[in-house]
């Protein structure tokens, strides 16, 4: 699924590799049980502490990131207020209901100072080692200083000392990233690895210093990548793991890491997620609203993507979700359900705001983006298995699948997520009922101006002659097509041929055609 917007714009191991548990961060503020795939932080405190980043460059950004993870991870009390165009800078502290100080970050600094060791120095030439310093925060307490900060830092009134310095260390990225294996990935937690460009600032690595993560910034395209990436997945447990941030080449990695049965969050971008996963919220999902009469009709869902990118749903999705558009037709909205981790409140949000014509579905392609036509089947019955109880708690009822579906796929969901009403396919092709699981094929499938969107609906429904409802299921690429647009194909489209539902009536309506 192409992730535009980067174009727009835990845990000390304390014995051997793959040593893993809750017992191991316990004491370090995190809640991670077995069967929980990312962590829950502790209560947010009564009034966070909020970091004016407006004017910082992305050397302060990355040294109060850091800051931001060693103090949450005992419990939140720094956030972080980037620079955002989309939903605002507080909107989502707002929607917390977190009370806040806005304060300097360089004050935050010395208030927090004996939360850490010292410094861990980057080197510009070689920008590789900025993820390098992310790991080795998490896992020394210590603070990502660019040499640009050093002058500051390390004279009155901060004195940090240098603990590590990384400058003229390392030749190429996999020097960096071998030292890394070598002396950090046995003290790392392997439930969570993730990848971040290195020129990235701030964003998502708070969350990755916080659970003492690996971070990396390798594509699988390129062998030498590959067999490196492969010493770190090939001993996380798979189906337990989950790969975050992003990866140099969306379709290398998604299609290689299904072979470790490792399900990817797209969350480079997220912001503050050791503040919002301390917000304990419920998730109160509203009932499905009343059917509408079945009659000989073409059906159709409009869904929009890309909702196996987290931080969509943080940035890009509140934005449409103001959309004066919003709520005048039927739509669904793609989500992840691994946000009940993340940020149950978010969710929340969503649900709670929606009006009857919004249904949040699952993106590819249940807990956590796969491509799992790729994984084999144990790894497929163990996602699916796994994918219950978030598809459960999430309140969401229809599954995008990312491509094919196929009979063992869907008999897989039938038998392990009770609560689904059906999958949608990718490739627009697998149309079938499975073990009671309705699955119905996406036309078109990821569909960017309104003419394509238009063309697609009716196209599909051509050899329709009145006889009996169809029912069609058509997704457009939310990074060019909106809530606005989708009125715009919802005007077009002729009501005495065609009746525009919601996903879950969708699939509701189809069952209801089987049994008549």
């Amino acid at each position: 699924m192409k992730h535009i917007h980067r174009r727009i714009g835990a845990l000390v191991l304390l014995a051997a590799i793959g040593l893993r548990g809750p017992a191991l961060i316990a004491g370090a503020g995190l809640n991670w049980p077995d069967d929980q795939l990312l962590p829950t932080f502790s209560a947010t405190v009564s009034n966070l502490d909020c970091i004016d980043l407006r004017s910082a460059s992305g050397a302060e950004i990355d040294l109060f990131a850091s800051l931001e993870g060693i103090v949450n991870r005992t419990q939140p009390r720094i956030a972080c207020a980037e620079r955002r165009e989309e939903e605002g800078r507080f909107t989502w502290l707002k929607v917390h209901e977190l009370p806040y100080n806005l304060v300097n970050g360089y004050e935050t600094l010395l208030k927090y100072r004996t939360n850490v060791t010292g410094l861990v120095v980057t080197d510009p030439n070689q920008p590789h080692t900025l993820n390098l310093a992310t790991t080795m925060a998490g896992v020394n307490n210590e603070l990502i200083c660019d040499p640009s900060l050093l002058a500051a830092l390390t004279n009155a009134p901060y004195n940090l000392a240098i603990v590590d310095d990384l400058r003229g260390r390392f030749a190429d990225k996999y020097e960096v990233y071998h030292y890394l294996y070598t002396n950090y990935w046995p003290r790392c937690t392997h439930r969570i690895f993730a990848g971040m460009g290195p020129t990235l600032h701030g964003h998502l690595r708070d969350y990755l210093v916080a659970v003492k993560s690996a971070t990396v910034w390798l594509g699988p395209g390129k062998a030498q990548d590959a067999e490196l990436l492969r010493q770190f997945v090939s001993t996380m447990k798979p189906v337990s793991g989950v790969y975050m941030g992003w990866w140099p080449g969306e379709g290398d990695g998604l299609k290689w890491i299904a072979d470790y049965g490792i399900p990817v969050l797209a969350s480079d971008f997220f912001c503050n997620a050791t503040v919002f996963s301390g917000v304990a919220h419920s998730i109160k999902i509203p009932e499905i609203p009343p059917l509408p009469r079945l009659e000989n009709k073409v059906y159709v869902a409009m869904i929009l993507s890309d909702g196996d990118n987290v931080q969509y749903m943080q940035h890009t999705m509140k934005k449409d979700w103001e959309d004066a558009s919003r709520g005048t037709i039927p739509l669904g909205w793609t989500s992840s359900p691994l946000a009940v981790d993340l940020d149950p409140m978010m969710l929340d949000f969503y649900w709670r705001t929606a009006t009857t014509n919004d249904c949040l579905v699952s993106g590819p392609s249940g807990a956590g983006y796969a491509h799992i036509n790729d994984w084999s089947a144990g790894f497929l019955e163990a996602f699916t298995k796994v994918s219950a109880p978030y598809l459960q708690r999430s309140g969401l009822r229809v599954i995008t699948i990312w491509d094919r579906v196929n009979t063992r796929m869907a008999q897989s969901f039938a038998t392990n997520c009770p609560n689904l009403l059906g999958l949608t396919d990718q490739r627009g092709r697998y149309n079938k009922v499975d073990a009671g699981l309705r699955t119905i094929g996406l036309t078109p499938t990821y569909t960017s101006t309104v003419k394509e969107m238009i063309a697609g609906i009716t196209n599909a429904a051509k050899a329709w002659h009145g006889e009996a409802p169809l029912f069609i299921a058509a997704q457009c690429n939310v990074w060019n097509l909106g809530p606005a647009g989708l009125l715009d194909v919802a005007h077009a489209l002729d009501t005495n041929q065609y009746k525009l539902v919601r996903p879950d009536h969708l699939f509701l309506l189809a069952h209801q055609a089987m049994e008549h």
